[in-house]
């Protein structure tokens, strides 16, 4: 991997030079300054500290902790909700751009609704970068980092993986609507590698 300078910004129109591993970094990199107190990982295995169950275990592209392996952290959690909010909501704003970009079968969350769901988290914010992967491996992201965060974030690296995303979230409302199982998905946002930095560059 090359350096990357994290004091400089990175215009929207260099993405298409960088790696998905630079830009993991750079987030990374960002977010830290974002939530100073917390750690944030790449790679986090998520399930450490449960091994003894034999159970599987995600590694997430990059997460902010603080990481909920022995104890609950559902104060804190609210307190960063907070604390961000205005990158939070502009990520729900981008997030409702991309699912109503084909009508509203489903209609997206609010900051409320999101806040308030999955209040067992493991960790604060779980972000999965999906590129050359399989259908089926953007389902298991998706479901990863819904199911092990209070904010999950899925970032298509192209226009046709967000499609994918887009068309998943529909497929799981509609099995909802035909009281079929399906996966709640409340906490979920998907945006893309521009509107992730562009939601941060407002803090700037």
């Amino acid at each position: 991997m090359e350096f990357i300078n994290t004091d400089e910004t990175i215009e929207i129109n260099n993405l298409d030079q960088m790696s998905l591993k630079q830009y993991q970094e750079y987030i990374k990199n960002q977010l830290q300054v974002l939530y100073r107190q917390n750690e944030i990982k790449t790679e986090w295995n998520a399930m450490k500290g449960a091994r003894e169950f034999n159970i599987y275990s995600p590694r997430i592209d990059v997460a902010v902790g603080p990481f909920a392996i022995y104890e609950r952290y559902e104060t804190e959690y609210d307190e960063m909700f907070s604390g961000s909010k205005v990158f939070i909501e502009k990520l729900i704003e981008f997030n409702r751009d991309n699912l109503t970009r084909h009508g509203y079968f489903v209609e997206p969350h609010i900051y409320e609704e999101i806040m308030s769901q999955n209040r067992n988290a493991r960790c604060f914010m779980a972000i999965e970068i999906e590129n050359q992967v399989s259908r089926k491996h953007l389902m298991g992201g998706a479901i990863n980092a819904s199911a092990l965060a209070r904010v999950g974030i899925v970032i298509p690296w192209t226009d046709d993986k967000l499609n994918a995303f887009v068309r998943l979230v529909r497929y799981l409302h509609y099995l909802k609507l035909a009281d079929k199982n399906t996966f709640n998905t409340t906490n979920l946002l998907i945006v893309t590698k521009e509107q992730f930095l562009e939601a941060l560059n407002i803090l700037n």
